[in-house]
């Protein structure tokens, strides 16, 4: 009894450590290559339509991180995007001196896999200033980006990889920090690359890059990674947990209920008339079921995504 009670010990402050902390497997070798340009080429695009919003009205969340950036919410562009796949539109924020246009943001989202998208709520685009980089309020779905990120479909999915882990399979509990991953972690050699050493939410969310890699590019991981059995276990619990959220074709069927709209401020048209009342609505159609926000959860996950696959210059 006590050598049970002693292993189970053991066992939690594993779990723990390996949630929580660095991660201590050996990084793969051969290291894995950049994944960008394979996976752009294999991610299709999907047709697409935009319309601006007038300006002066901006999702609540958009003003609030421009604020925090020290960036002004009056120089933010807001957009409708309509893609082929869905009824439901998706808003985009962009700063005006971002990198990335706003026809290239609506361009490489599109490429993701519409059950992927599903678990956006927003995309915001602010500039980098030579760097590249990305966060997320995983809770939510709202996804922060900097820098020229229009070639980087890596770089997106792993942004979406977290609010996946949160809200795609154990629903507001983090599948990386579940029995059924840490086991599929204990049972391979290595781990992806040095940012997914970060903790095993940013392993998880490194793996479902790996994952869609897997299932869209033809060959799958093995054609760049051949020591791709040192992390096997990893990304095809993955690719089994995410299903085909993963997978291209279909149509949307989830979303996060939109973000509420404000007035940038005092000097748009908005702010000088009392009681102003944005002129559209952003509620969600029949064609998707809204996701469950759980009252009071509005986490962000570092600013940061470095790697050997993921580049950050």
């Amino acid at each position: 009894m006590l050598a049970s009670k002693l292993s189970h010990i053991i066992c939690v402050i594993g779990l723990i450590t390996g949630v929580n902390g660095k991660l201590d497997k050996p990084l793969i070798k051969p290291s894995i290559p950049p994944l960008d340009a394979a996976l752009f080429k294999n991610l299709k695009t999907t047709q697409w339509t935009k319309s601006q919003w007038e300006w002066g009205w901006i999702p609540d969340r958009c003003r609030d991180v421009a604020n925090a950036h020290k960036l002004n919410p009056y120089d933010i562009e807001v957009f409708n995007v309509q893609y082929t796949d869905c009824a439901d539109i998706w808003i985009m924020c962009r700063h005006h001196e971002a990198e990335v246009s706003q026809d290239q943001m609506a361009d490489i989202f599109g490429r993701l896999p519409v059950r992927m998208r599903d678990y956006v709520r927003l995309s915001i685009a602010f500039p980098g200033r030579g760097s590249r980089s990305a966060y997320t309020y995983s809770d939510l779905g709202d996804n922060i980006y900097f820098g020229d990120i229009q070639n980087h479909p890596t770089l997106w999915a792993h942004e979406i990889g977290h609010t996946l882990d949160i809200n795609a399979v154990t629903k507001g509990q983090d599948f990386s920090a579940s029995p059924r991953w840490i086991a599929a972690y204990n049972q391979d050699q290595a781990i992806s690359d040095d940012y997914a050493q970060t903790n095993q939410a940013e392993n998880f969310a490194q793996e479902t890059v790996i994952a869609l890699f897997d299932k869209v590019v033809p060959g799958g991981i093995g054609t760049v990674e051949p020591n791709w059995n040192a992390i096997f276990h990893q990304y095809a619990t993955a690719q089994d947990a995410l299903g085909d959220n993963i997978i291209p074709g279909g149509r949307c069927r989830n979303r996060f209920p939109n973000a509420g709209i404000v007035c940038m401020g005092p000097a748009a048209p908005c702010g000088k008339k009392r009681n102003a009342v944005a002129p559209f609505n952003v509620t969600l159609s029949d064609e998707v079921s809204e996701i469950p926000v759980i009252a009071g959860r509005d986490r962000k996950t570092p600013h940061s995504v470095v790697g050997a696959w993921t580049p950050s210059q």
